[in-house]
């Protein structure tokens, strides 16, 4: 077996496909991680240290919620990361 698998690329319309069946709680907690996580690199230095804990809560937030999804493969949809 070979430790580290090629990655294929997925095509657009699959993961399109694959966007439209999951539930919209699920797209909107995906979406708001990866808005967060966006956020979180513009927020350094000592002045956006409240900044930098907000983005940081909103991807716990985001998080908790993918955790009750069951694991189907990956998450990410086309446009929000």
């Amino acid at each position: 077996m070979n430790a580290n698998p090629i990655p294929v690329p997925v095509p657009d319309a699959v993961t399109a496909f694959k966007a439209r069946r999951l539930p919209q709680y699920v797209t909107d907690a995906v979406r708001l991680q990866a808005d967060a996580v966006d956020a979180l690199y513009l927020c350094t230095g000592p002045r956006f240290e409240e900044a930098r804990q907000h983005q940081q809560a909103q991807i716990a937030r985001a998080n908790k919620v993918l955790a009750t999804v069951p694991a189907r493969g990956s998450l990410v949809v086309r446009g929000a990361a």
